[in-house]
């Protein structure tokens, strides 16, 4: 077994959260409470965050996703074993609660973190008109993009602290409690396995196709799921693991590059650029570059042609 303090006996430098963390170490500790998730954002600049451990409890699952990348830990397994995991962006970790939890952390981390009780998964499991949901499934370090993106958003709500967005909250947590059961939920009987289900060769040519002729404009996900026989959670998660993208990131870079060969091969202006490209407008299309490119499409154009 893990053994934990109790944080109230220790003194305040030594003190920890409920998920191991030194609490004098955390340079934010925000949390707030909706629709059967408890949602807590742990972020620190210390490089050598040290060693996170719990002990085993009926407290149900917990979500960590990666706000940032650059973030290592080694996690401690039975029989003296461990492994190391790199965390990117949208990286992700679920894990049981029942089980004794220990990790070594290395390098600054900012997590957004989801604590589901038993009765809170099965509530969700009901509300997304679901077959009963007696656990998630674990992960270590697979990418969820959408996750991210959801989760960035009700944690940009919520700091704002007005009280008329408490509407707005509740409703973006009852979408991740949706996406959550659909991406990790487990029925009861079904066994883990990390074999995935991935797409042929003609399935991953023909989504390809699909996603590549509506590069400018707008790609239903019903689609390109209906074309490869397949639900549209079982396609995103089949097309991510025949990729390693998922389909919005695979059409976001098609669509780069498309506007770097525009840039490159044309005068138009910056704006004529983003709307061919399936880029939105200037600032979207701005925005999107850069973090691909690390360059704003004006200053990338200039030196490609130079």
């Amino acid at each position: 077994m893990v053994s934990v303090t109790d944080s109230t006996s220790l003194p305040a430098q030594t003190k920890v959260d409920g998920f191991g963390c030194q609490l004098a170490k955390l340079d934010d500790d925000t949390r707030f409470f909706s629709s059967n998730i408890s949602f807590h954002r742990k972020r620190s600049a210390d490089p050598y965050f040290g060693q996170v451990a719990t002990e085993g409890s009926d407290r149900g699952f917990l979500i960590g996703l990666s706000l940032k990348g650059r973030h290592r830990r080694r996690i401690f397994h039975a029989s003296n074993r461990s492994s190391l995991h790199d965390f990117e962006e949208n990286s992700i970790y679920v894990r049981n609660f029942a089980d004794d939890y220990k990790a070594d952390l290395d390098g600054q981390f900012g997590f957004a973190l989801m604590e589901i009780s038993q009765a809170g998964l099965e509530e969700m499991a009901g509300r997304a008109d679901l077959p009963a949901i007696s656990e998630l499934a674990g992960e270590t370090t697979h990418r969820d993009a959408m996750l991210g993106g959801m989760l960035n958003a009700i944690f940009s709500v919520a700091d704002s602290k007005n009280s008329s967005n408490s509407l707005v909250v509740d409703q973006l947590a009852a979408a991740i409690g949706v996406h959550v059961m659909h991406a990790y939920g487990k029925a009861p009987g079904v066994q883990d396995t990390k074999k995935r289900r991935r797409l042929s060769a003609s399935e991953e040519s023909r989504s390809k196709e699909l996603l590549a002729s509506r590069v400018n404009g707008i790609v239903a996900l019903d689609e390109l799921a209906e074309a490869c026989g397949l639900s549209r959670v079982a396609f995103i998660r089949a097309f991510r693991e025949t990729t390693g993208s998922t389909p919005h990131e695979w059409l976001t870079c098609q669509r780069i590059e498309l506007a770097c060969s525009l840039l490159r091969a044309s005068k138009l202006p910056l704006s004529a650029i983003a709307a061919t490209s399936g880029l939105g407008d200037l600032s979207h299309f701005t925005r999107a570059f850069m973090k691909a490119t690390g360059a704003a499409p004006g200053t990338w154009r200039r030196s490609s042609q130079s």
